[in-house]
């Protein structure tokens, strides 16, 4: 499959990881409210155990629907390892990988932070947003949220 030429790809620098966790559950909110499905990918399993608690007790109100899976699921929201296989069908993907996810080509929009809270981090934001410079999609930076 060929890369996506109108793939979007939005990095967020963000400075704070309050803001990140904040983030996320705002995109997820999104997805919900929108009808538009979110694939989480995140690199191990304590990372999906977090994000999953961290979904269920964002709002005292209510919760965000979501699941953890690696298979396919109808769900709007998914959390999964698999950063192969879009296991929702998502248009939208929130990438919290330390790596650009393979499934880039099946997304219309993918969602990364340019971490700016470690050096690290921040080496490896702009690993991945050269990857998608070379890829040539269409590439934007929002200033720190």
């Amino acid at each position: 499959m060929k890369p996506n030429p109108s793939a979007r790809v939005i990095f967020y620098e963000v400075t704070q990881n309050n803001v990140k966790l904040a983030f996320i559950c705002q995109k997820a909110v999104e997805a919900f409210s929108q009808e538009k499905k979110l694939l989480i990918t995140v690199p191990n399993l304590q990372a999906a155990q977090y994000v999953d608690d961290l979904l269920w007790r964002f709002s005292e109100e209510s919760f965000i629907p979501h699941v953890v899976t690696d298979h396919p699921t109808a769900e709007w929201v998914a959390i999964t390892l698999q950063n192969h296989i879009n296991v929702n069908g998502a248009v939208r993907l929130l990438n919290l990988c330390p790596t650009p996810p393979p499934l880039f080509q099946e997304v219309v929009e993918i969602y990364e932070f340019y971490d700016k809270t470690d050096g690290q981090k921040a080496e490896l934001s702009q690993k991945r947003y050269q990857f998608y410079e070379e890829k040539k999609l269409d590439l934007h930076r929002v200033a720190a949220l």
